[in-house]
């Protein structure tokens, strides 16, 4: 019986210490198999690590864990103030096709996203957007209220170390009020240097699986509406310019092969606005899917629950 209480002790902690997830910019072993890798060579640069050269967005993990959605973009954010953007859809409602009337970023540059259409099924209810210009690398989560927030769109604002590294995302933007309850986490560490390569090709799949360090973020379930038990939690990532009016070819789930910038219509032209962009245009789906499992227990539950087994065992047996 000793041994037997031992080997379920020993199960029960490190099943969680299996599950855990640090936020700092790696991926964890805990993320499993990525969601979503790239599909085509990047437009905007091939990096060569440290923010220099491009940017590229090489595959996608996430996984929810002990009430809380963590997603792992790798690759690299150019340091010149392009953005890597997240659009969570999480709840009921949202935008299909975005507003031009949320107004955050810097000069309410977020207008110039209005008339971007996603995938048919996709509704955006949360933005989460990061950027550096080699000195600290900034991040923004905004509650963009089904496009009808205005100037009052609930946001947050954070900034991590010079070249990366753990930070929290907890305080007002500009021209923005909080609507986290607590905070949320990200980190950066832009040293991939390696991954797809530059041009419209298709990407080298097993490269871009390969990269795993770039941008990582965690927040709370309860902050973007409670997403219940054996739902679905849709993530859109795309990369582009820092005025929000011109789009990268790097989009996950990833465009086709052949793909080019998508500019401001979809083709690669600059048009003022993204209003141009439907990704109904484009083979598959430009988003992907994370489940919300149930709650892990904490080990102590564990703990417990192999007790109960092991006294369980032991009534029989007796």
């Amino acid at each position: 019986m000793r041994s037997l209480l031992t080997l379920t002790l020993t199960l029960a902690v490190a099943g969680v210490a299996q599950a855990s997830i640090t936020v700092d910019g790696t991926v964890d072993a805990s993320y499993g198999a990525p969601l979503a890798v790239q599909t085509v060579q990047t437009q905007f640069g091939d990096s060569s690590g440290n923010g220099a050269g491009g940017g590229e967005l090489d595959a996608a993990y996430a996984k929810v864990w002990n009430d809380r959605l963590y997603v792992m973009i790798t690759g690299n954010v150019e340091a010149n103030f392009n953005k890597l953007h997240l659009f969570i859809d999480s709840k009921a409602g949202g935008e299909n096709t975005l507003s031009s009337g949320p107004a955050y970023d810097f000069g309410n540059v977020s207008s110039n996203f209005g008339g971007l259409t996603f995938d048919q099924g996709f509704e955006a209810d949360y933005h989460v957007f990061g950027r550096w210009g080699g000195g600290n690398f900034e991040v923004d989560v905004v509650d963009r209220a089904g496009g009808t927030c205005g100037a009052a769109c609930g946001g947050d604002f954070g900034a991590g170390a010079v070249g990366g590294g753990a930070f929290s995302v907890l305080g007002n933007g500009t021209g923005t009020t909080s609507f986290l309850n607590g905070a949320a986490e990200a980190a950066h560490d832009d040293s991939n240097s390696a991954g797809v390569m530059g041009g419209t090709g298709a990407a080298d799949q097993v490269a871009a699986a390969a990269v795993t360090t770039g941008f990582e973020f965690s927040i709370a379930l309860a902050d973007i509406g409670s997403p219940s038990v054996g739902s679905q939690i849709l993530i859109h990532a795309a990369y582009g310019n820092g005025d929000n009016n011109y789009h990268s070819n790097q989009v996950l789930g990833g465009l086709p092969a052949g793909t080019g910038n998508l500019g401001g219509d979809g083709a690669g032209v600059f048009t003022g606005n993204l209003g141009g962009v439907d990704f109904n245009n484009f083979a598959g789906l430009q988003y992907f899917s994370v489940p919300v499992t149930a709650e892990i227990p904490e080990p102590a539950s564990l703990v417990l629950v192999g007790l109960a087994a092991v006294a369980a065992t032991a009534r029989r047996r007796s």
